[in-house]
């Protein structure tokens, strides 16, 4: 009997360590979860997205190579974005994001409609911090079915569609205000405002921005005004000779 009884509090004290250590470590289920949700992603993705081609595979480290000699030449210079990662966690070269795509919709032949389409229907993803290049490029089809993305997978949309109707687009890397990379619309007018309200506020006078684009210069060739200046100046002598003659002939 004693045996049993010592064999049943080993049992008990042998299950409440085996509980303990299952509420202590829940990071064996975290990545059950993580893992999960990753091979749920590689089911929906297309092979395409998950593996990449011998040639693609040699283009990485073309680019590679590039981004390498490119840091040595200029240090100082912020790296390019040549492969980031896309929503199945492989390198893609960023060329590869776009594909043209054609549409049957006559709204988005032109490159207006694009551009409304891509402005109203995604929503714009902020980046982190908003001067580094992302990590990540989703493909187009991911960012139109999860309605939103960053500035440069929107870019990469836009001239996906631009090319897909037959427009020579490029995508572009660049600076912007800092208004428009954090999406600050405080100076922006409200649309919900009055008539009158608007009515005033265009009645003030506007405020000077010193980094506003001054217009461009035209540009006139002093030589061509000097000969025109003369011109006129021998056109108006010759009028006054003929008044003359008219005069002293009556």
């Amino acid at each position: 009997m004693e045996t049993v009884v010592e064999s049943d509090s080993e049992e008990q004290g042998r299950g409440g360590e085996t509980e303990e250590e299952e509420e202590d470590d829940p990071e064996p289920m975290k990545k059950s979860v993580s893992q999960e949700l990753h091979l749920k992603v590689d089911e929906l993705c297309p092979e395409s997205y998950r593996v990449n081609s011998p040639d693609q595979i040699r283009l990485l480290a073309i680019a590679d190579n590039f981004q390498r000699q490119y840091s040595l030449l200029y240090p100082d210079r912020k790296p390019l974005l040549l492969c980031p990662v896309n929503e199945c966690g492989v390198r893609k070269f960023v060329s590869m994001t776009l594909r043209p795509t054609p549409t049957v919709f006559p709204e988005i032949f032109a490159w207006e409609g694009c551009a409304s389409l891509v402005a109203d229907f995604l929503s714009l993803d902020p980046l982190e911090p908003p001067v580094d290049l992302p990590r990540y490029l989703f493909s187009s089809s991911s960012v139109l079915q999860n309605q939103s993305a960053t500035c440069f997978e929107s870019a990469t949309l836009l001239c996906s569609l631009l090319l897909g109707n037959h427009y020579d687009a490029y995508c572009v890397s660049g600076y912007a205000v800092r208004e428009m990379c954090l999406m600050d619309r405080s100076l922006q007018e409200c649309p919900l405002l009055d008539t009158q309200v608007k009515g005033k506020i265009s009645e003030e006078e506007p405020q000077e921005n010193k980094y506003t684009v001054k217009p461009l210069r035209e540009m006139k060739s002093r030589f061509l005004t000097q000969l025109e200046q003369k011109k006129q100046e021998a056109e108006a002598e010759m009028l006054h000779k003929q008044k003359l003659q008219e005069v002293t002939g009556s």
